[in-house]
């Protein structure tokens, strides 16, 4: 009797321990920490695939799943939830559940979760935007985090972060391209887009070239490049883009009516030539709405014949670190319609690229031609010409001719027209035709420019300064 006394007091006092141990393990402790994160498989679950199936009450994309990691060695407690920015396309199942938000979900320390998403989208319809984003969001102890969803929106061709191969690529106009997290034309690879080409571009995405860039637009069928928001209250709106950007050793890129709008930076070219032809040939085009520059070069070469380069945030022309600028019948335009700018629109620089030291590190010759130019705005000084002592010299006022411009410089010819409004149409509406009795018109001089941005034929004795005859 006595023996199985001391038995029943062992085990007892083993199951006690036992279950203190168990019932005090961290993992089932759950902390208030407000500095805990989540570990996600992917901070972007993209649904980039074929939609084949039809009917509303049926997903139209695969299951993605979603592992969600708690990393830490106390559990924590997680509201889970569908921002609801996706139209409602997206349908989740979080570790078993059914539901668009689940509130306290538990996550044991050291252990995940796992999340079903589906995409319930057709993209024949096209009141869709182009790509429909939502986000996933959790909050523990207050702290939020998100995982991005993305799904094509409508019928178009969409390219994710894309490479094109070597070789030649033509772009039509049979349906929109919409390009996600940016392309790169590479080099060895020439892109060319032909006319009435729709191109659409996701927030902080940018076309890179490396190769060629030919847009074949014509005057009724221009290539179209914007944003990928096409809701009215976006039509306006600068930012929803980076821009196009010609890199270092891109050769031959020719640009014909095309309209390149409501993002950052239109065009920069990047660096000298590296052949005997322009890094850029810009002809009949409209750059407007962008945050920062329209047209922007560093020691490059750029012919501009016909633009309108408008309603920018900072410049719609600024040629930096020297380069050779050949600019013909084009309107620079900046009223500050949706910005605030303070500084002259037009700038063309000489000065050095210089380390952090102070010291030269490069240098280039700055040549340029101004004819038949409008540059004008509502700052009292639209025109910078930064000529340092320690860039190369190769100024010449004779260069600036028959242009209207808004400038205090003296100097220039007397055959240019300063500080008279060229008395544009609706600078509110981006209208920068000519009323008729504009100080611009029959001004100009005859550069063997014999049609305007409109193909109006131009007076060969005495043309409209500007794009527009």
């Amino acid at each position: 009797m006595y023996l199985g006394t001391r038995y029943i007091f062992f085990f007892t006092v083993v199951l006690f321990y036992t279950l203190l141990f168990y019932s005090c393990r961290t993992e089932d402790e759950f902390t208030t920490d407000t500095g805990i994160n989540l570990r996600f498989s992917t901070d972007t679950v993209m649904f980039d695939t074929v939609f084949s199936q039809v009917g509303e009450s049926r997903p139209l994309s695969i299951t993605k799943q979603l592992w969600v990691v708690n990393t830490n060695e106390k559990g924590v407690r997680v509201n889970i939830r569908l921002k609801g920015t996706g139209l409602g396309v997206y349908k989740l199942n979080i570790d078993g559940v059914p539901a668009s938000a689940l509130s306290g979900k538990e996550i044991r320390g050291n252990d995940s979760i796992v999340i079903f998403i589906q995409a319930y989208i057709n993209q024949q319809n096209q009141q869709l935007p182009f790509i429909v984003a939502d986000q996933l969001l959790f909050e523990t102890n207050g702290n939020t985090q998100d995982v991005d969803l993305v799904a094509w929106g409508q019928d178009a061709h969409y390219l994710n972060d894309s490479v094109l191969p070597a070789g030649n690529h033509y772009w039509s106009n049979d349906k929109p391209y919409v390009i996600y997290n940016s392309i790169l034309v590479p080099q060895g690879a020439t892109l060319t887009i032909n006319q009435g080409s729709r191109i659409h571009s996701h927030i902080k995405s940018t076309i890179f070239v490396q190769g060629t860039l030919i847009v074949n637009g014509t005057k009724d069928k221009p290539v179209t490049f914007e944003g990928d928001r096409l809701d009215p209250e976006y039509r306006d709106n600068s930012s929803q883009w980076v821009g196009i950007r010609l890199l270092p050793r891109s050769v031959s890129n020719r640009i014909n009516y095309a309209i390149i709008k409501n993002g950052q930076l239109g065009i920069q070219v990047d660096s000298v030539p590296v052949n005997n032809e322009p890094n850029l040939s810009l002809q009949n085009s409209i750059i407007r709405n962008m945050s920062a520059a329209g047209l922007v070069g560093y020691s490059s070469n750029i012919v501009a014949i016909n633009n309108v380069i408008g309603n920018c945030g900072q410049f719609t022309f600024y040629g930096a670190l020297g380069g050779d600028y050949r600019l013909y019948h084009n309107t620079f335009a900046a009223y500050n319609v949706g910005f605030n700018r303070q500084n002259p629109q037009f700038v063309l620089d000489n000065s050095p690229f210089k380390n952090e030291a102070g010291d030269i590190i490069a240098k280039f010759p700055l040549n340029f031609t101004l004819i038949n130019n409008i540059i004008y705005g509502n700052q009292e000084e639209e025109l910078i010409l930064n000529l340092v002592a320690d860039g190369v010299q190769t100024f010449d006022t004779r260069l600036i001719t028959h242009n209207l411009i808004r400038t205090k410089l003296s100097g220039l010819p007397d055959n240019n027209v300063i500080n008279s409004d060229p008395l544009f149409e609706n600078v509110n509406q981006y209208n920068f035709k000519l009323k008729k009795n504009s100080p611009a018109r029959g001004k100009g001089l005859f550069v063997n420019i014999s049609k305007d941005i409109e193909e109006v034929n131009r007076s060969t004795t005495a043309p409209t300064i500007g794009a527009y005859e």
